[in-house]
């Protein structure tokens, strides 16, 4: 895996319920699901490096708004990774 820092003010951490690992969990979520929403990487993709199942990661894009469906899948794609 590759590693990525992002700078943030020390008053993120004073948020309810918000620790570094927690910030760190949305912060990758957030990321795969707007590249997702891009077309960038697929669902299943997405699913596989959050530890989730496909039909878990669908469920999770409702949370950020983001559809699910998408007309321009490469089906093949989503078939090796879902």
């Amino acid at each position: 895996m590759t590693t990525v820092h992002l700078d943030l003010p020390q008053d993120m951490l004073d948020l309810p319920n918000q620790t570094p690992e927690s910030l760190r969990a949305l912060a990758r979520e957030a990321l795969l699901v707007r590249l997702y929403d891009q077309g960038v990487i697929t669902s299943g993709w997405a699913a596989q490096v959050l530890g989730l199942s496909r039909r878990e990661f669908l469920d999770l894009l409702g949370t950020y708004r983001v559809s699910e469906f998408d007309e321009s899948i490469d089906v093949a794609a989503e078939a090796r990774y879902g």
